[in-house]
């Protein structure tokens, strides 16, 4: 499960990353996305390379990045896309990867 929750943390990096020129990247509001899209990159790394502490900064990482999705709901999308999902979709998944890397159960070798 640790393997799904690294791959979905890439992936939410990428799209937060991808996302940063639009968010106007050199403002303060836009620093605390960048660094936990940083730390969801390193964690996934770490993570599938198998490396010491990988699985503890990836919970690490989709712990702070659920807490600003959940703290700072006011994302600048489209009018088109409905609020509720433009709100939830980030808590959501930020969940889902916090709880696939909790309830993995490391084998020892």
């Amino acid at each position: 499960m640790a393997k799904i929750s690294a791959w979905l943390a890439a992936a939410a990096a990428a799209i937060v990353l991808a996302m940063a020129p639009y968010a106007r990247a050199l403002e303060f509001g836009a620093i605390g996305p960048l660094i936990a899209a940083a730390l969801l990159g390193l964690g996934a790394w770490r993570t599938l390379t198998g490396r010491s502490g990988g699985m503890r900064l990836l919970c690490g990482a989709w712990g702070i990045a659920l807490g600003l999705a959940w703290y700072a709901p006011s994302y600048n999308v489209p009018d088109f896309v409905p609020g509720m999902f433009a709100i939830g979709a980030p808590v959501l998944v930020s969940a889902i990867g916090l709880a696939l890397v909790v309830l993995h159960k490391e084998q020892k070798a």
